[in-house]
């Protein structure tokens, strides 16, 4: 007789951390502390990164910020870094949100034409970062900006909150280089204050954009990883070193800051 199919674990529920007035919280308490109370709505996050952290590290860290935007009815619109892909970025999430929640508030931008078909998919080739040698005809164009606009309003919801902005600058440099990325990043920094989202921007070593990027940033940290774990220290606020753990009594995908020891 053949074996039941196996069930899907269970979700484990996120409990969301209110957000403060004029702010998102990070979804972590200690972060929220150290950042005076939350990231400040309408504003740029930017997370530096060296070589040696990796998807796991920024998993860790940036997890609870996600979850506590999902879990206040805010969406995502995503462009992952070039170690993701949305497939993969789904079934990470989702083992702590449902499949319902990620599919209809999380939209992830595609320029590569990478997992196409799902619906929190959203293939944009014919759009300004196409990186095809032909240039997008009007109609392509416009397909690919309805595309776009139509990600926003699903991360918008009906009642029009702002949402989570994520950006991986790797992707708008290699495809654009680094003048007229910083270009067009000007511009969606602009409107994202105008929204008042919250832009998560994810900064990788060597990239050319980095000092004009850093110019629009509203906080700024530092993320390597050594011998006791992933480390975070604030730039803008400042705060020293802080290694980020798995929080010891409530699990993943809760987190707790730990001051690095001397």
């Amino acid at each position: 007789m053949p074996a039941p199919p196996r069930s899907r674990p269970a979700v484990s529920e996120w409990r969301p951390t209110p957000d403060p007035d004029g702010r998102f919280s990070s979804g972590t308490p200690d972060f929220d502390r150290l950042l005076g109370g939350g990231f400040p709505r309408g504003s740029l996050a930017l997370f530096s990164l060296d070589a040696s952290v990796g998807r796991d590290d920024l998993d860790l860290l940036l997890f609870p910020t996600y979850l506590n935007m999902l879990y206040h009815s805010r969406g995502i619109v995503a462009i992952l870094p070039s170690h993701d892909s949305p497939h993969e970025f789904r079934a990470r999430l989702t083992r702590y949100a449902t499949r319902r929640r990620f599919d209809t508030r999380v939209r992830v931008m595609d320029y590569v034409g990478e997992d196409e078909g799902p619906p929190y998919v959203v293939n944009i080739r014919g759009a300004h970062l196409d990186p095809a040698p032909s240039k997008p005809s009007p109609k392509e164009r416009a397909r690919a900006m309805a595309k776009a606009v139509a990600a926003e309003r699903a991360a918008q919801g009906t009642r029009g909150k702002p949402y989570l902005e994520l950006t991986a600058f790797e992707i708008f440099e290699t495809l654009m280089g680094a003048e007229r990325a910083g270009q067009l990043y000007f511009f969606g920094v602009k409107r994202a204050r105008q929204l008042g989202n919250l832009v998560v921007g994810i900064l990788g070593p060597g990239l050319g954009c980095a000092p004009g990027v850093r110019r629009m940033a509203d906080t700024e940290f530092e993320l390597r990883r050594d011998d006791v774990g992933l480390v975070i220290r604030g730039l803008r606020p400042a705060f020293a070193s802080h290694v980020v753990a798995p929080d010891a009594h409530l699990g993943a995908p809760h987190v707790s800051f730990v001051p690095r020891p001397a």
